[in-house]
């Protein structure tokens, strides 16, 4: 009844236009409350009915893979990448080694198809299947029939030995050639690795170089051979870093190991590997005590 009241005062006390003012103020306010209210009701959306606060979801962060952008968490990004690069470097150290083991056999089909070794070679298929033909002549009794035929099919008889024997030489000579020209490029190319390794491969020592070795052959499948006709700056180090993959990968997926608990010696059998004395002991209960004291004092007495 006081509230009517006092509305009806305030009412006639308004001056002349103060109910359009008054509507004007109202509606500017309106907005605010509005607003106000909408952003109770964002906010509690972020609460569950209970009012207690949803848990965040955590934050995941893009990852191409193969092609293909996978959301991860960050802490999976890491290994991610690193798997990707082993991949990536093992897939490069493969193509290497193609590539030398390509150039290498067509080093050896430019030797056996080179116009001046083919012709070589037919000469001396030539020679032989003619030499064939004196296979198992008895020079002695050909040269008691016929001595002008027995002279003239020897002297054709050593001539082609002799050519057989001149284009042999320059077949084994040709081979030499190319044999000590193959050695002396990969004992530069091993030359310039070694330098390579020594200033460019942090913390190199021969320890090291011996793990890339086996790591290469154990890992990736390369034959002792094989790593000496294709090791080179690039290769070498394309190795290193497959190994450190290698090794990251398997440090990232190996689950630590449980530290044993330390066995606790059983009291017990302390006690009893260690008896007390028969006489009075510290580490007697003190009924026991008493009752030995006693009998010592009845003794005595």
């Amino acid at each position: 009844m006081t509230e009517a009241l006092t509305a009806i005062a305030d009412a006639q006390a308004m001056p002349a236009g103060g109910e359009q003012q008054q509507e004007a103020v109202n509606a500017s306010e309106a907005p605010a409350a509005e607003l106000e209210n909408d952003s109770e009701v964002v906010e509690g959306d972020e609460s569950d009915e209970d009012g207690e606060q949803q848990p965040v979801e955590p934050e995941l962060v893009d990852v191409e893979y193969e092609g293909k952008v996978h959301k991860l968490p960050p802490e999976l990004k890491d290994a991610l990448l690193r798997t990707a690069d082993y991949t990536r470097k093992t897939q490069e150290v493969a193509e290497q080694r193609k590539a030398i083991e390509a150039q290498k056999a067509e080093v050896d089909r430019a030797y056996q198809t080179s116009q001046e070794v083919i012709e070589a070679r037919a000469i001396i298929h030539n020679v032989d299947s003619q030499l064939k033909q004196y296979e198992g002549v008895n020079w002695q009794q050909l040269e008691n029939e016929d001595p002008m035929a027995a002279m003239s099919h020897w002297r054709q008889f050593q001539q082609l030995k002799e050519q057989r024997g001149k284009v042999a030489q320059y077949l084994d000579k040709t081979q030499a050639e190319m044999s000590e020209q193959l050695a002396q490029e990969t004992d530069k190319r091993l030359r310039e690795t070694r330098a390579f390794a020594e200033k460019e491969i942090p913390g190199w020592t021969p320890d090291v170089d011996v793990k890339i070795v086996s790591f290469a052959e154990k890992d990736l499948g390369f034959t002792r051979e094989q790593l000496r006709n294709s090791l080179s700056p690039a290769v070498y180090k394309t190795l290193h870093l497959a190994m450190i993959g290698a090794e990251a990968i398997k440090r990232t997926t190996t689950p630590p190991k449980q530290q044993q608990q330390a066995t606790q010696p059983l009291t017990k059998l302390t006690a009893r590997a260690n008896p007390p004395n028969a006489g009075l002991d510290d580490r007697l209960p003190q009924d026991e005590w008493l009752k030995r004291r006693n009998a010592q004092l009845a003794k005595k007495g």
